[in-house]
């Protein structure tokens, strides 16, 4: 691992456990055991490595969703699996969905970038709706309304379950993740088809 992937790996570390206002690039540095010139080298400010750090987090999206969309026929373990992997990623990068809206207020770049992100998720979304309809597990007899409220509904649990945990239940790791994860899953429950209810009680 370069010096560049390591003053990455080290800052997500910091502002996952101490928040983004209480760490600088001397933390950041002193924690490397390297100078801030160094580090400087590599990001000239803090907010860089946000920004860099928010398109890693992007990034590892986009395969999740590539191999969704590649696997041609989705069913509802494709879908659950899916999801569970999400909310995974988000954990990984819990400091910056903890912190978004602030972020994308200091750096313009990440909420320009968010805005198109969420209306290509959007499509990705609806795709996999159609395939979900087409297997038999989700309903066909909604109007297009109801799913397009739905990829809005998805966007608010999963971009900020993170602020309900850390105001309400208060889990950490993987016990995070599966419980949110969880109520994620019950949210469609309305939208399945009943053998996919059957499918999903087993």
């Amino acid at each position: 691992m370069g010096t560049k992937e390591r003053i990455l790996a080290t800052a997500l570390e910091l502002y996952n456990s101490q928040g983004i206002h209480a760490i600088t690039s001397r933390h950041i540095a002193a924690k490397m055991a390297i100078s801030p010139g160094n580090l400087h080298y590599h990001f000239k400010h803090t907010d860089d490595i946000i920004h860099t750090l928010y398109k890693q987090l992007a990034a590892e999206f986009d395969v999740i969703m590539e191999e969704v969309g590649g696997a041609g026929k989705a069913d509802l373990q494709l879908f659950y699996d899916y999801s569970h992997r999400s909310f995974e990623l988000v954990y990984k990068y819990r400091f910056i969905l903890l912190n978004f809206v602030e972020i994308g207020l200091r750096i313009p770049a990440i909420k320009k970038h968010y805005h198109t992100l969420t209306e290509r998720r959007s499509t990705q979304f609806k795709v996999l709706f159609k395939q979900l309809q087409s297997g038999n597990i989700f309903r066909s007899d909604l109007p297009e309304s109801v799913w397009e409220t739905l990829v809005i509904q998805i966007f608010i649990v999963a971009d900020f379950w993170l602020s309900n945990n850390e105001l309400t239940v208060k889990l950490k790791g993987q016990q995070a993740v599966s419980y949110y994860n969880a109520v994620f899953q019950q949210m469609f429950y309305p939208y399945l088809t009943p053998v996919a209810v059957k499918k999903m009680m087993k």
